[in-house]
């Protein structure tokens, strides 16, 4: 089998909890000149690596194999860079030469996170983290999540403190937070710094695009939607019941701590 054209470039994964600034966050990267970005928001990364992940660790799986375990995997690695990055696109405006890095975005966990390491070229990860206070209310006001109970939303932020343990003190791995892409200088700071780590030439591209893209797409109650400052979009806390609250503390209030995000005292 010909192995993938893009098989050898790295690949820098936007992740992180959905209504965090994931989307902004894969869209400004995908600006970088170097970087081939599909611009989707998925999660075919993740559930083709626990696929993956099972039958290569699953001794059950493992016996169930039909090709010798190296041609599996090299299936399996061209299948999922066919999926995330069919060449054309880029192959049509830059005349055969490689990008400097592949860029996509899929919601992560520590298991699906570390068979990445192991079977791709080259990933690093860039997890984006916001206050749960903002992200609950987001998820609660969102077309498609509003469905799930408010408990599960807050299950669903807490779930990103694992990923933010695991990539602790890693080299693949650079935590942005929400807050930093709001102001100027932090901002070009904060893609200054993902960039210089994945070995990519500076470029203000991305923060352009964050700096000029800060409208957050939810309205909460009687909450403008049209202001441009999302500072104090933290208040939406004031809006929920003291039922939703004392969930909130139960089930989030740990992982708060551990990004520094306070919950008011009433």
């Amino acid at each position: 089998m010909e192995p993938h054209s893009f098989e050898n470039v790295p690949i820098l994964l936007a992740t992180g909890q959905g209504r965090s600034g994931t989307t902004v966050l894969t869209k400004a990267i995908a600006e970088h000149p170097q970087v081939y970005s599909n611009r989707v928001e998925s999660n075919v990364m993740n559930d083709v690596l626990h696929a993956g992940f099972r039958s290569s660790t699953i001794q059950s799986r493992i016996r169930q194999m039909v090709l010798p375990r190296a041609d599996h995997d090299r299936v399996f690695k061209r299948m999922l860079y066919e999926l995330l990055f069919p060449t054309h696109a880029w192959d049509e405006q830059h005349d055969g030469t490689l990008p400097a890095a592949l860029s996509t975005f899929s919601g992560m966990n520590p298991e699906s996170a570390e068979f990445a390491v192991q079977s791709l070229s080259g990933i690093h990860f860039a997890n984006i983290v916001r206050n749960g206070i903002e992200v609950v209310a987001s998820r609660m006001a969102h077309r498609v999540m509003k469905q799930h109970p408010f408990e599960d939303q807050c299950k669903a932020w807490a779930c990103g403190q694992a990923m933010a343990q695991w990539g602790e003190g890693r080299e693949d791995f650079t935590l942005i937070r929400h807050e930093e892409l709001l102001e100027e200088s932090t901002c070009r700071k904060t893609f200054e710094n993902l960039f210089q780590r994945c070995g990519l030439a500076h470029d203000e591209s991305a923060a352009n695009y964050i700096l000029n893209t800060k409208r957050n797409q939810t309205s909460y109650q009687q909450e403008s939607d049209q202001q441009t400052d999302l500072s104090d979009r933290q208040q939406r806390w004031n809006f929920w019941t003291d039922q939703q609250k004392q969930t909130f503390r139960d089930l989030c209030g740990e992982t708060m701590d551990f990004f520094g995000y306070s919950i008011p005292a009433t």
